[in-house]
């Protein structure tokens, strides 16, 4: 779907008459909603994680071209383009929409059904071989990562959660 947005306004980015600046701002706000819609839900694997770092380096190569150095032609190299965006990149904007969901289910009543589906548990064999990835483990991870513990009670308290949240969009680590 995310190419689909791209190659639709191909032209619009490819156009020299428009800033880069407007050329970022077209991507993240006609190509970047379609490519993270329902991404709150997400458990993403390593290789997606790539695939998607993948497709967002190659949306950000064709906005800002190739640099001029010694003479030479060259593509800009991921770190370059990563001090571009200044860390704001689409994995971590996935992993902040997954935090912010997650603070949004713990303040919720525990008869509420997402509660429910979040932290219930069904009795049931499963298949053989390696549990499927939870999204809870997934969002765990990601707190652990930033070193925060009771995850529980600071999701309770909005305004400490909204912290997180921004935190979480230009934390190193994830």
């Amino acid at each position: 779907m995310g190419n689909k947005a791209y190659y639709a306004n191909r032209q619009l980015v490819n156009s020299s008459l428009i800033s880069r600046n407007n050329k970022l701002q077209i991507y993240r706000t006609l190509v970047c909603p379609l490519v993270t819609y329902g991404s709150e839900s997400w458990t993403l694997t390593t290789e997606e994680e790539r695939a998607l770092a993948v497709f967002e380096s190659k949306i950000l190569r064709k906005i800002y071209g190739p640099v001029k150095e010694n003479q030479l032609w060259r593509i800009r190299r991921n770190d370059e383009l990563e001090a571009i965006i200044k860390g704001e990149n689409i994995d971590r904007f996935i992993k902040c929409q997954r935090i912010q969901w997650f603070g949004h289910i713990e303040r919720m009543r525990d008869t509420s059904i997402p509660k429910k589906m979040l932290y219930g548990k069904l009795y049931a064999t499963r298949r053989r071989g390696r549990p499927k990835m939870r999204w809870l483990d997934d969002v765990s991870t990601d707190l652990r990562k930033m070193g925060i513990n009771e995850r529980r009670d600071r999701a309770r308290d909005r305004e400490s959660w909204r912290r997180i949240v921004k935190e979480v969009k230009v934390h190193p680590g994830l």
